[in-house]
């Protein structure tokens, strides 16, 4: 697994070289093409990027898409993106330029959006921790989602309860709980405000076990962790679990999610519910864009998004990431993220506004 995912992030990296910059830099672009000149138009003979239409539509973008990327290059959300930029170039024939910008759950990124000319090729990629969560712990944010049109859904994954049973000998959330009797524990999340971090708060919290966090910026050093023996636990997404788990380091015990997790040779996770706690959450990722793009613009990039997920070129590469692509409706992401902000709010007020 983890030669794979090499794999694929150098496939990407080379076709759009460099990692986008930091808020106070010029955005680099990242793609392939942006190296060609920028005044030459997309039908040149010299082009070497057929322009196709998506699902029929009219779109027909005059400059280079620039996506924002809340989160560090080379995690999970940044690769997918920077494939689906790969199919916006091939598309339209306009570069795609990659701009990472992590910190305060999205709300840096957003505010480059907010201040870009509106139009279709000016996107950001989200999460729901950016309107479900940052808002209700930093009262200095205020991300509304009705500021912001959803594109279409990006990547749904399972979070997962991990455990390293070769340090604690736990085996099942039965003997975490006997586990946790005699032995202090420390789980591996990020900081709150964070999916995670509420997450192992409501677990823990209902079922009364005291627990306190180390945190990180990401989930992947949190599994780390985990591995090296400084966490007892922690709450991450499945794929980034998946290598740990093949190579027989991690176990995962528990998922929020409404039906078990089988998407682990070999094993079958047991849900949250199924033990007694009514917890259930999905990470969500999205693409979005300013409310006032026109929508047919809109719906021409998500057309485009699919046609792409369609592609040989595009399977492969989702493969080897061990990617499922969920590319819903811009509708339906909205519903998904209003459910979780219900959720949020209700765990925010119960165990953090003390």
């Amino acid at each position: 697994m983890r030669r794979k995912v090499v794999a694929l992030i150098s496939a990407v990296v080379l076709a759009m070289t460099g990692c986008g910059a930091s808020p106070a830099e010029k955005p680099a672009e990242t793609t392939a093409a942006a190296s060609e000149k920028k005044n030459e138009p997309a039908d040149s003979k010299n082009n070497e990027v057929e322009k196709t239409e998506a699902g029929g539509s009219s779109f027909s973008p005059e400059k280079d898409f620039n996506i924002r990327v809340p989160f560090a290059a080379g995690g999970s959300v940044d690769t997918i993106v920077r494939i689906f930029g790969q199919g916006l170039q091939k598309t339209y024939g306009n570069s795609a330029i990659i701009n990472n910008m992590p910190g305060a759950n999205g709300a840096i990124a957003a505010a480059d959006l907010d201040s870009a000319k509106t139009d279709a090729t000016e996107l950001m990629a989200g999460g729901i921790a950016m309107f479900a969560l940052a808002p209700l712990f930093n009262k200095d944010v205020n991300l509304n989602m009705d500021d912001y049109q959803f594109v279409s859904g990006l990547i749904e994954e399972d979070m997962l309860l991990f455990v390293d049973p070769s340090r604690s000998k736990i085996e099942d959330w039965a003997g975490f709980q006997e586990y946790a009797k005699n032995n202090r524990i420390i789980f591996g999340s990020n900081t709150p405000g964070g999916a995670t971090h509420l997450l192992a708060t409501m677990l823990f919290g209902e079922s009364g076990i005291e627990a306190e966090a180390v945190t990180s910026d990401g989930s992947a050093k949190d599994l780390l962790a985990l591995a090296g023996g400084n966490v007892v636990c922690t709450v991450a997404p499945s794929s980034l679990g998946a290598q740990y788990v093949e190579e027989g380091t991690l176990l995962p015990i528990a998922v929020f999610s409404e039906e078990a997790y089988t998407g682990y040779d070999g094993l079958e996770v047991p849900t949250v519910k199924s033990l007694g706690y009514d917890i259930v959450f999905k990470s969500c990722n999205f693409v979005m864009t300013k409310k006032d793009v026109d929508k047919n613009d809109v719906e021409a990039v998500r057309q485009a998004m699919i046609d792409y997920s369609e592609t040989d070129e595009f399977k492969e590469l989702a493969t080897n990431a061990g990617y499922t692509p969920s590319l819903r409706s811009g509708e339906e992401v909205r519903e998904i993220v209003q459910n979780a902000y219900e959720m949020c709010q209700g765990a925010y007020e119960k165990y953090y506004a003390k």
